[in-house]
């Protein structure tokens, strides 16, 4: 992070008319690749990138707020509880910010659903308004997608599957979204910092959670999922989720800082901590989880693919103990990230037995990449991940809480 996070008028920061002109340039340049006339989309992460507005999280799930988007023009929002005060505080949507849509996903049964239909005619109607009335509709996001395209089928409308041209938008972050990627890596290691000082035995690991999603609104998040935290017998196997477990002398916990948004950037970041003062097996158990993590990362560069970075990892579920790969899927794991926690491209070794094609890394490319060490039916479990930016020669990693060594908390001895 080059600079603070907050407006300033001495230097420039986020440049937020920048970055909104250009999220939207990108995804009308893809359209266009991809000969797409229109999109509309319900999913969250969607509606804020061609957007910036924020939809809470207990309207997500409504399919009630959407964006539209013509290849020849501006994206309307639908939704904003008020549009007229939405549009006042949000004045690069002028004109283009309407009701939102009573829920079809509540009440249709199929496409000839009167709400239904009334949502078709005014999405056509902003197609002719635009001219790509006789152009493929892309649609993302939704339940209803079966729905949406028969009654769109039926008005002579060609509907195509939305998400990957706006995935494929948003792969390449700008100059302002690796800034704010920046930023809420920065936030992650208050969390961090917090739940360390907080580790002592007793404490819960709900606890830990809890203290963790304190210090992430109050860095300025707008939104977290709740954190991982697995302590002592509940670090191996691998899981990912929480419990009223007490943490005790000797245990290891790992603790994934993950979804934690900031401006709807999310991080994605494991540290493995222990309770007192660490075995010497605890340590080695460390290192192989750290060497299995920092050979991938080494991998990372622009023009390498997702293959040359998997292939660092184990070719075998036997490393681990299993027999499946279905038992050990997500033990070393890659993963775009941005607005949304999982975001391809995906990495793995599972990925490439499947036969599933091999994706190059373009510079400007945000990836997560997660390992696991800990034996089937052993006593401990590590877990570690870092953010990485992808560049030219290399890659610049974006978490900074320190990893080298296993860190040891709580120590009240010497």
């Amino acid at each position: 992070m080059a600079f603070g996070k907050y407006a300033v008028d001495y230097e420039e920061r986020i440049n937020y008319d920048r970055l909104r002109k250009e999220r939207v340039q990108r995804v009308k340049k893809q359209m266009e690749k991809d000969g797409i006339g229109a999109l509309i989309s319900f999913d969250h992460a969607n509606i804020r990138y061609l957007t910036s507005y924020y939809v809470t999280t207990p309207m997500r799930n409504l399919e009630s707020q959407l964006t539209f988007i013509a290849r020849t023009g501006e994206p309307y929002l639908f939704g904003g509880g008020t549009p007229s005060e939405t549009e006042r505080r949000m004045p690069w949507l002028e004109g283009r910010v309407k009701p939102g849509i009573s829920p079809p996903k509540i009440f249709a049964k199929d496409s000839s659903h009167l709400l239904v239909k009334m949502f078709i005619k005014e999405i056509i109607r902003l197609m002719k308004a635009h001219g790509v009335e006789k152009e493929p509709l892309g649609i993302d996001g939704t339940t209803l997608q079966m729905i949406y395209a028969e009654a769109f089928t039926k008005k002579g409308i060609k509907v195509v599957h939305g998400k990957p041209t706006l995935d494929e938008a948003r792969w390449i972050k700008t100059k302002d979204e690796i800034e704010l990627m920046r930023i809420t890596c920065a936030n992650s290691e208050k969390a961090f910092a917090d739940i360390v000082d907080a580790i002592k035995p007793g404490i819960r690991e709900c606890d830990l959670v809890g203290i963790g999603i304190k210090a992430l609104y109050e860095q300025g998040d707008d939104h977290t999922e709740d954190l991982v935290c697995c302590s002592g017998y509940n670090t191996n196997p691998y899981g990912w989720s929480f419990t009223d477990k007490p943490i005790r002398p000797g245990d290891l916990i790992y603790i994934d800082v993950d979804g934690a948004s900031y401006q709807g950037y999310m991080s994605c970041v494991y540290r493995t901590f222990c309770c007192g003062k660490a075995t010497q097996e605890q340590k080695d158990l460390y290192e192989e989880c750290y060497n299995m993590l920092y050979s991938a990362i080494n991998a990372v560069k622009a023009g390498n693919t997702t293959y040359d970075v998997a292939e660092k990892w184990p070719d075998s579920p036997k490393y681990w103990g299993y027999d499946s790969w279905g038992e050990v899927l997500p033990y070393a794991v890659g993963h775009g990230l941005g607005l949304t926690l999982h975001d391809p491209p995906g990495i793995s070794r599972v990925v490439m037995n499947v036969g599933l094609p091999a994706i190059e890394l373009k510079e400007g490319m945000v990836i997560a990449l997660e390992t696991y060490a800990g034996k089937r039916g052993g006593k401990d479990g590590v877990r570690l991940e870092e953010d990485v930016l992808v560049t030219k020669n290399g890659c610049e990693i974006l978490t900074r809480w320190p990893i080298e060594e296993l860190m040891e908390c709580w120590i009240p001895y010497k």
